[in-house]
């Protein structure tokens, strides 16, 4: 039987005033305060405080481990996380990423 990988896409809108209010990071340093709201949720992110920003999209059948954070792409206006059991590159025909749909239709 072949084994099905799962991948996830996540988008983050650091704009939005969900992202504003302050968060409390394990290790806390004063060198994040100077960061800006974007840079502070990438480092967010990467300590592995997503499941804790956003616990809803860590509900896992019981028995399977959580997806592994593999690469974060960097916009203008959003953050695209791309999460997975291993590291394998996505089919970006399947993106919800808007940038990468646009490029990916005058390919059509």
């Amino acid at each position: 039987m072949k084994h099905i990988t799962t991948n996830q896409e996540i988008l983050l809108l650091p704009g939005t005033s969900f992202f504003k209010r302050d968060w409390c990071e394990k290790n806390n340093d004063t060198h994040s305060k100077k960061q800006s709201i974007k840079e502070q949720l990438i480092q967010l992110c990467w300590n592995g405080l997503l499941p804790e920003l956003l616990p809803e999209i860590y509900q896992t059948i019981q028995g399977e481990k959580p997806l592994t954070l593999w690469e974060i792409n960097e916009t203008a206006k959003l953050l695209d996380l791309r999460l997975g059991e291993f590291n394998q590159p996505m089919n970006d025909e399947w993106s919800i990423n808007p940038y990468v749909c646009m490029v990916m239709t005058e390919l059509n």
